[in-house]
């Protein structure tokens, strides 16, 4: 990371420091980010999709 961006993400903080939950939502985006850049593409293999399973729906007007 660039000492510009190191800057303006604790600017940021500086900004969120009155708002308890944007800063803790900002701090786990940055942790996120950090996660991303030095994994890679490595967290996208490993993150598993679930089947998406439809119910069968059923026609109201019969049970009537």
């Amino acid at each position: 990371m660039e000492v510009a961006n190191i800057i303006e993400i604790q600017q940021i903080r500086k900004l969120l420091i009155k708002h308890p939950d944007l800063l803790s939502m900002f701090e786990l985006l940055v942790l996120m980010c950090n996660n991303r850049l030095s994994n890679d593409e490595e967290i996208v293999d490993t993150m598993e999709l679930e089947e998406n399973i439809e119910p069968e729906l059923t026609d109201t007007e019969e049970g009537e």
